[in-house]
């Protein structure tokens, strides 16, 4: 890893260059102030090595992660941010153990850390604990301040899906939406709750509108293309099925649409 430098490089400027005269015969030149190297402080350095751990998780190199989130931890060891991505690393080594003492590190030092808590939910919901998930999101919506309230009404509602509280699951549905307008996810899963209702003119209506505001999603395509299929309105199925594929034939969507595309012999 690239040792990161942070120097200043003094322009060096004449005072005639400043004024747009000649300098005066027999004044000697006068140098500019030499401006000194900036120094970091403790704080600073820590906030680069952070970065520079995030990066490299998103790198997938989870050992240089975290010997530069250690290194930040070091210079900086009132961080909640840097535990909550220490543990958060741990946990996507597989080492739930360290993961939840970091993360709980974290919440030592400020307890209303909503990331933290969402970790801890993550951590919980992956061992099949979705009592202690709940407990955790709600937790993180507890915090006015959080950021990403969407995120946990929807991590409500995928849980409340799972156990059939379908009523409950559209509520936090709806809450997502309305702190955050452009959650896309939000509106495909409130759409295929309405499904499993029944409500099959609601959701159309209701993917007709996410397509309006965001037309690339291929899932909507496919739902809408299945829809008309069960309805036996073959042209709408062909089309929306097609439209999905062409989206991105790759993806997951991509390839069920193909798939029944091939089966029905549907061709433009």
């Amino acid at each position: 890893m690239k040792r990161l430098l942070l120097a200043v490089i003094p322009a060096v400027i004449t005072s005639s260059c400043i004024t747009g005269t000649p300098q005066e015969k027999g004044k000697p030149a006068i140098a500019p102030p030499i401006q000194e190297t900036q120094v970091l402080s403790r704080k600073e350095k820590a906030e680069g090595f952070y970065k520079i751990g995030v990066s490299y998780l998103q790198l997938g190199d989870i050992p240089l992660a975290l010997k530069y989130l250690f290194k930040a931890k070091d210079l900086n060891p009132d961080d909640p941010k840097i535990y909550n991505m220490i543990g958060y690393t741990f946990y996507v080594r597989g080492d739930t153990k360290s993961a939840i003492k970091y993360i709980h590190k974290a919440l030592d030092i400020d307890s209303n850390f909503s990331e933290a808590y969402m970790n801890l939910a993550t951590i919980a919901e992956g061992e099949g604990n979705l009592k202690e998930a709940k407990k955790y999101y709600l937790k993180a919506l507890s915090n006015p301040l959080f950021l990403k309230p969407e995120v946990a009404y929807y991590k409500l509602a995928l849980i409340e899906e799972k156990e059939g509280n379908l009523k409950k699951a559209q509520r936090y549905l709806n809450l997502a939406i309305r702190n955050n307008l452009d959650f896309a996810p939000a509106y495909v899963k409130l759409g295929e709750i309405l499904q499993k209702e029944g409500r099959i003119e609601d959701a159309k209506l209701l993917y007709y509108q996410i397509i309006k505001r965001f037309p690339n999603i291929q899932e909507v395509y496919y739902r809408l293309g299945i829809i008309y299929l069960n309805e036996k309105n073959i042209p709408l199925a062909k089309k929306f099925l097609i439209k999905c594929y062409k989206l991105n034939p790759d993806s997951k969507w991509g390839i069920k649409a193909q798939e029944v595309i091939v089966k029905y012999g549907f061709k433009e």
